[in-house]
């Protein structure tokens, strides 16, 4: 009944918006595109909704048999909120999806958020315990999710999550000086300098405390974007206007790639001046993200639209500059899927991550095709996104058990027998990139 029900919504998608076969959106067949946005959304909803305990579950093995441990932690929980709310925004016959959004709203609003100190915790916890450090980071993806949900379900409470939010976000973590956001949040008992407590810093893999991270903010941004567009107030136009600018101006090098962490003035944490051994053996906090590359320049572009109507020039500029880099070094031959990382080694970029994830395959396809839009003459956009279809088709796509691998398998050949959903995978990227390429492709066959 179940797989019926399905069929039918989609022929009626189908219908409604005219994406038939013969339909092409820059040589990707648009019913195709189509048809994968309505099975990933099957894949997810209604099979997370945790109506036992609340919330989402989280783990599910390869073959999406749900796992035994499922750990709750508040960027899987916003990022299921966050995909079902905007699923229900473009799909609002469908009930699953508003009320998918609504069980996580009532399950992070009444489960996650700290009374005694504010922000949300990052991990849901039993009554009485408590977590020794908060990340801004995870706070973000909830004001994100928030702030989506408010589109489909405004409500007096919600706005007041929202305000609340924003307002502990700003007190608890903003540089007033320098500008930006820190990202760790450590409570008291582990904020004094002792071994101990720095070891358990070290350990958390975020970095110094005192330092701003470029993942942090590029999702503050992409919240405060968001939050925008439902509660346009004078202060949350500073903030977006002020993360805007350092993504943008101070976080993007000369290159056209950003850096991963800043002291507290701005200066890029960079160990190339260090040997080979040091820079691999810490490179967790000194290295080329292409997929984080490519994904802020579709968030800055978003950010510009948001401010002054339509983006930029020096936006878009930076943008280009962006994927542009993503392009040159980042991508496999004829662009056959997005290596993780890379490190310039006397003057030569060297991959030194192959394995090409899940999200930024994804991100890096939805970027294409928002790039064709502004740079339209520039056949390289069109000539990778095409292509990236079908390495997504060919090399991430599971056509056994549905749903997508965590890499590649051409550079991960083990990727079949992992998870298909844990804690930092749920229906977040690949939904966003197929919703918003969706939407472009409604827009061209109009």
């Amino acid at each position: 009944m179940k797989s019926v029900s399905f069929l039918i919504l989609l022929l009626i998608s189908n219908l409604l918006f005219g994406l038939h076969r013969e339909n092409n959106y820059m040589n990707v067949a648009a019913h195709d595109i189509e048809t994968t946005l309505h099975k990933h959304l099957n894949d997810w909803y209604p099979r997370i909704i945790d109506n036992e305990n609340g919330g989402y579950y989280t783990n599910f093995e390869n073959n999406w048999e749900k796992s035994d441990e499922q750990t709750k932690m508040l960027v899987t929980q916003a990022r299921g909120l966050w995909t079902a709310a905007k699923a229900a925004d473009i799909f609002p016959d469908n009930e699953l999806y508003q009320s998918a959004a609504h069980h996580g709203y009532q399950f992070i609003t009444t489960k996650m958020w700290d009374e005694k100190d504010g922000g949300f915790n990052l991990y849901y916890i039993k009554e009485g315990q408590k977590q020794l450090h908060k990340l801004l980071y995870a706070n973000a993806f909830a004001l994100f999710a928030l702030a989506e949900y408010a589109k489909t379900e405004p409500s007096d409470e919600l706005f007041l999550w929202l305000q609340k939010l924003f307002n502990w976000i700003d007190s608890a973590a903003h540089d007033d000086i320098y500008g930006g956001y820190y990202n760790l949040i450590l409570s008291e008992e582990i904020n004094e300098n002792t071994p101990e407590n720095k070891a358990y810093i070290e350990k958390l893999g975020w970095g110094n405390p005192k330092w701003k991270d470029q993942n942090t903010s590029i999702h503050l941004l992409e919240a405060f974007t968001t939050l925008h567009q439902v509660m346009p107030t004078p202060k949350v136009k500073e903030r977006l206007s002020e993360m805007l600018v350092l993504v943008r101006d101070s976080m993007t090098q000369d290159n056209g790639s950003l850096k991963l962490y800043f002291t507290e003035d701005w200066q890029p944490i960079d160990h190339s001046d260090s040997t080979k051994k040091y820079i691999l053996e810490n490179q967790n906090i000194d290295h080329v993200s292409f997929g984080h590359n490519i994904e802020t320049a579709y968030l800055i572009i978003d950010a510009s639209k948001e401010l002054y109507g339509e983006a930029d020039n020096k936006t878009l500029t930076i943008a280009k500059k962006l994927t542009d880099h993503s392009l040159k070094y980042g991508f496999d031959k004829n662009y056959y899927g997005l290596y993780d990382r890379g490190y310039v080694f006397d003057e030569e970029m060297e991959i030194i991550n192959t394995h090409k994830t899940w999200w930024s395959q994804f991100e890096a396809w939805h970027t294409l095709a928002l790039m064709h839009q502004y740079f339209p003459n520039n056949e390289k956009y069109k000539t990778a996104f095409g292509k990236m279809w079908t390495y997504i088709n060919e090399e991430l796509t599971d056509h056994e058990y549905g749903g997508f691998y965590n890499n590649g398998i051409d550079t991960s050949a083990n990727e079949k027998k992992k998870r298909k959903a844990h804690i930092w995978k749920g229906p977040y990227h690949d939904g966003r990139a197929l919703m918003k390429v969706r939407d472009y492709a409604i827009d061209y066959n109009d």
